[in-house]
């Protein structure tokens, strides 16, 4: 916008805008979930209110700079809080779907967000003339829904997952009850409920059989030893540490296939591609935010049904091939979009496509799978691992697209269309997780440390103590008698 260049001409400069845009990603790697699931949601919009406070009111680049570093934090805690919470609260049959509705609320914030700055655009003209409140206010409205959500998560239950892991037992039945909306005694509730105590007080059984019986540590000595202990588990085998490479590569191909490159600059993007005028490249980026959440649907109904492998697999292939075009059209005629407009809007609508490729497939698909492939004993720091490099790559990204624009010029696109295609090939190797409970995700990482003798015995007698085979036979004879 005119009116912001005014107010800080350094940004157009690709280096410091690459600096400005990718802030948000560095402030995201210092975003933690360490007080549930809930609180860590809550705390995170104390720091996105401090943010947008900062970059809404900011006078010199350096208190925008710092906004977006403070939403930034707030940004990589609820990337990692909020994905951890869907995937532990929903039932095994619909996971999928409810950790798509992740990407999907993204998509509707995208949209609206883009429209908001599109119809803001106009704020005093847009030109010269054009007023400070034209880009100021979408910045303050972020604290809508930032409200929203602080207050709303408080009546919401926690997760009954994370509840055991603290050993309050009560509140996660309790919290269960309420997700499931059935009764406390029924047989459903009570399966779900034994099977999360199970598989905690298997994974702590064998955790203190780690441990040195020794140890006398306390207070935050005993805790940092304890999480010391955390992270020697997930490197400490070979599925996890696939797990965690999984978690890894995925998070990095859905950064480097390009998103972000577009979804940060496609004003940029589109005027580069021919288009002219900030109020046009602003339509043309808006329609992105449609596009995208149409495409997110199919994912939210039938992700469960399809599986995770083949939509990312299709998806990386079919992002590479639109980068192919984009990257075709703009080397033949980057320097005559004037005098060949069609190629101009074709190479926008293949822009347009790529994003519903995106959307439908490596935008949803990522979060649900790195929620949902580590153990409970390891799932907030494997989670958190994926998370990081997920970030740590956006900024990155966010750092080098202007510098690539403007000197690779259409070998931009070429440099995504390998890294889409090379993303294909590695999702061939992942195993599948659909229709797994969390609980037995073990099987499909090639962990054969629980069918051992020893731990079939610990598992059989835990289930005995705890009264999971009764519930389980009963149950297995309430279906038989029902068909």
């Amino acid at each position: 916008m005119p009116s912001f260049q005014r107010a800080f001409p350094s940004f157009t400069d690709s280096t410091l805008k690459g600096l400005a845009t990718s802030m948000i990603n560095l402030g995201a790697l210092l975003g933690t979930d360490k007080f549930g699931r809930r609180r860590s949601i809550t705390l995170s919009c104390v720091w996105l209110i401090l943010g947008t406070a900062l970059q809404t009111g900011a006078r010199s680049p350096a208190y925008f700079y710092v906004g977006r570093f403070f939403t930034g934090i707030a940004v990589g805690a609820l990337s990692s809080a909020t994905p951890l919470y869907n995937s532990e609260i929903s039932p095994t049959s619909i996971r999928g779907a409810v950790g798509s509705l992740f990407q999907f609320s993204i998509e509707v914030g995208t949209l609206i967000a883009f429209w908001i700055d599109f119809g803001c655009n106009y704020i005093g003209g847009t030109g010269e003339t054009q007023t400070e409140a034209a880009w100021r206010i979408p910045l303050a409205l972020q604290l809508v829904p930032c409200f929203i959500l602080a207050v709303g998560i408080l009546f919401a239950p926690e997760s009954p997952r994370w509840l055991v892991s603290k050993s309050r037992d009560a509140e996660a039945l309790r919290a269960l009850v309420s997700l499931r909306q059935r009764p406390e005694d029924s047989d459903e509730i009570q399966l779900e409920y034994l099977e999360i105590v199970g598989q905690h007080k298997f994974e702590s059984e064998i955790a203190a059989l780690e441990k040195d019986p020794n140890e006398k540590a306390t207070g935050w000595m005993a805790s940092l030893r304890t999480s010391w202990r955390q992270w020697a588990y997930l490197f400490g085998s070979a599925a996890n540490r696939k797990r965690l490479l999984v978690g890894v590569m995925i998070m990095t191909f859905q950064q480097w296939c390009g998103i972000n490159a577009i979804m940060f600059y496609a004003p940029q993007i589109f005027q580069g591609l021919g288009l002219s005028g900030t109020t046009v490249s602003l339509l043309a980026t808006g329609v992105i935010g449609i596009v995208m959440l149409i495409a997110t649907v199919p994912t939210v109904l039938y992700l469960d049904r399809v599986g995770r492998k083949p939509v990312l697999i299709y998806g990386a292939l079919f992002m590479g091939t639109c980068h192919a075009v984009i990257a075709g059209l703009s080397g033949k005629y980057e320097d005559s979009w004037v005098t060949h407009k069609a190629a101009g809007w074709v190479s926008c609508v293949f822009v347009w496509i790529f994003t519903v490729g995106f959307a439908a497939t490596f935008g949803p698909v990522v979060w649900v799978l790195c929620s949902e492939i580590f153990p409970l004993r390891a799932r907030t720091k494997g989670l958190a691992v994926s998370v990081s490099v997920s970030w740590i790559n956006a900024f990155i990204v966010g750092m080098a697209t202007p510098t690539m624009l403007d000197n690779m010029r259409y070998g931009t696109y070429i440099f995504f269309a390998a890294w889409c295609f090379i993303g294909a090939a590695y999702c061939c190797t992942i195993p599948e997780t659909a229709g797994r409970r969390l609980e037995d995700m073990d099987a499909a990482f090639g962990d054969t440390s629980n069918s051992s003798e020893e731990d079939k015995a610990r598992m059989a007698r835990i289930n005995k103590e705890i009264g999971y085979d009764k519930y389980q036979m009963g149950h297995l004879s309430d279906s038989k008698s029902e068909m």
